[in-house]
């Protein structure tokens, strides 16, 4: 094991309660922390992503991305599409991208749809 890090026994966070309970243990204050508004005001080179407002433009905000977030499965039909799409563009287009850029691309143009669901 690590050496600085501590390891606690079921029993010890219960007896740790109940003296913070009693007023014998004191826990550190907790700092207030700014806003994100404020905090780009201040930072000039800062900047909020713009939304993209075309499939080009999230295609460029998805590819590269290394994260994978909770799966999605899809029918194999929709990833034939997907795929037949892919392989006839005329770049390489990562699939994941693809997807990714679609379904962002779909839900700010039918925002009052999906409200609606």
């Amino acid at each position: 094991m690590a050496e600085n890090k501590k390891v606690f026994a079921p029993g010890m966070l219960r007896n740790l309660n109940k003296q913070v309970q009693s007023g014998g243990v004191e826990l550190p204050q907790v700092q207030e922390t700014q806003p994100q508004a404020e905090v780009l005001e201040q930072n000039p080179t800062v900047t909020e992503k713009e939304t993209p407002n075309t499939l080009d433009g999230w295609l460029e905000q998805y590819t590269g991305v290394k994260e994978q977030g909770q799966a999605i499965w899809i029918p194999s039909d929709v990833k034939k599409k997907l795929e037949h799409i892919r392989v006839n563009a005329s770049r390489n287009i990562p699939l994941r991208s693809l997807a990714a850029a679609m379904i962002m691309s779909y839900i700010t143009e039918h925002e009052e749809e999906i409200k609606e669901l």
